[in-house]
């Protein structure tokens, strides 16, 4: 509940592989909230990179120093050693192998990881190794997020409070989980509270406050990317598509494996109609989290409005597959099987998507306008009619409904 800690990782460029393992193994902590990081990748084009190098290290906690031969040697990584020393910044030496760290100035002064200074790659498994780096540097967190005595019935208080708002949300019971939150920012104000209220005010439309929470939550915590995505979120909701693009965008370069950002940035270019963006960033996202049915239904959709409708019916299919009861797939692939004049299997998708979905009443008007196609009129009036119970504002369905009407009373002058 309080503060991420910061972390700066200072590596020698020949160890990147070994600070990408390192980023991977922090991702729940991070996460979580408990920490960000920063190191010298993260140094935008144009950007003074001795300025933020020493701007980043300056606000950081804690200095996590991938140690060996090469940076051991490196001028630069010994720099930003020195610098962090002055600012008495906690200094963590990760072991990458062995190398003549023990005689080194300073180092050998500061309990190292993993345990016992033992070099990551002396380990049978190396991913063990990774994992008793995250414990140290986890125990390292927990200690200086340690409340002060006064704070602590505070803080203890807000943790309890913060856990039965996410579980009024979890329940949907959002005015209580509103002022549950409300409650943990008046006695501890955290990004964590902030961001989940902002998601429940999301969840019942309110999106101005649920982008003021958002906004306030990336002001405590700048580095969070799964705040970004949500805000981004918000402002399509609100229609506002190339602001939610710019958040988007935010948080993949924040944290580039960040599935749902693609794909929320995808649904952007979508509304906008930039197929072939929308495509690629579905994609990514897929390929990112390969069971992610709401992209392969989102990536069908932006296949069929380029007019690929089998590519569109072959993404809904793989969205079916990991999600047997995603009754918008089984929906939306009616759709493309009408455009091939398959109307069976058509009507099949739109009744699984019903029985899925009892209250899915676009599924009942496309089920409606195919039996409409197949002349079986009073069957298409009863599915129209279902449509506009659900939902008394659909026009479109109204429309089909009194088509079909003429339809059968000219059919009954005929006779």
């Amino acid at each position: 509940m309080s503060k991420p800690v910061k972390i700066f990782i200072t590596y020698a460029h020949k160890d990147a592989d070994a600070k990408e393992d390192l980023i991977t193994s922090l991702a729940v902590m991070k996460r979580n909230g408990l920490i960000s990081h920063w190191h010298d990748n993260e140094i935008i084009p144009g950007d003074k990179w001795r300025d933020a190098i020493f701007s980043n290290l300056a606000e950081s906690d804690i200095l996590l120093y991938l140690t060996s031969a090469a940076s051991l040697a490196s001028e630069n990584c010994n720099k930003e050693l020195a610098a962090a020393l002055d600012a008495k910044i906690k200094l963590i030496p990760i072991i990458l192998e062995p190398c003549d760290w023990l005689h080194a100035q300073y180092l050998s002064d500061f309990q190292a990881l993993p345990d016992k200074g033992k070099p990551i790659i002396k380990w049978d498994d190396e991913r063990e190794a990774w994992q008793n780096v995250v414990d140290g540097i986890r125990r390292a967190v927990s200690q200086m997020q340690s409340p002060a005595p006064e704070q602590g019935q505070n803080v203890r208080l807000a943790e309890r409070i913060f856990e039965l708002g996410n579980f009024l949300a979890m329940l949907r019971q959002f005015n209580m989980a509103i002022e549950a939150y409300s409650d943990v920012i008046d006695l501890n104000p955290l990004s964590a509270a902030y961001s989940n209220r902002g998601g429940v005010h999301r969840e019942k439309g309110a999106f101005d406050d649920a982008i003021a929470d958002f906004t306030k939550a990336i002001e405590l915590d700048p580095n969070c990317a799964e705040t970004y995505s949500n805000r981004g979120g918000a402002y399509l909701d609100k229609g506002e598509v190339d602001t939610a693009i710019a958040d988007f965008t935010k948080a993949i370069e924040l944290d580039p494996n960040f599935a749902i950002a693609y794909y929320g940035r995808g649904s952007a270019y979508d509304d906008k109609y930039n197929i072939e963006k929308a495509i690629a960033d579905y994609n990514k996202a897929i390929e990112l989290t390969p069971d992610y049915a709401e992209a392969y239904s989102d990536l069908g959709v932006a296949y069929a409005k380029k007019g690929e409708v089998d590519d569109a019916i072959a993404n809904y299919t793989k969205a079916i597959e990991r999600n047997p009861n995603y009754a918008a797939a089984y929906n939306n692939r009616g759709i493309a099987y009408v455009a091939k004049d398959d109307l069976d299997t058509a009507i099949a998708d739109f009744t699984t998507a019903i029985e899925r979905n009892p209250n899915y009443a676009a599924a009942y008007n496309g089920r409606g306008v195919v039996y409409m196609l197949k002349g079986e009129i009073d069957t298409a009036i009863n599915d129209f009619y279902q449509a506009i119970a659900l939902n008394p504002n659909y026009v479109l369905a109204s429309n089909n409904r009194d088509l079909a009407l003429r339809e059968l009373q000219e059919r009954a002058q005929q006779r």
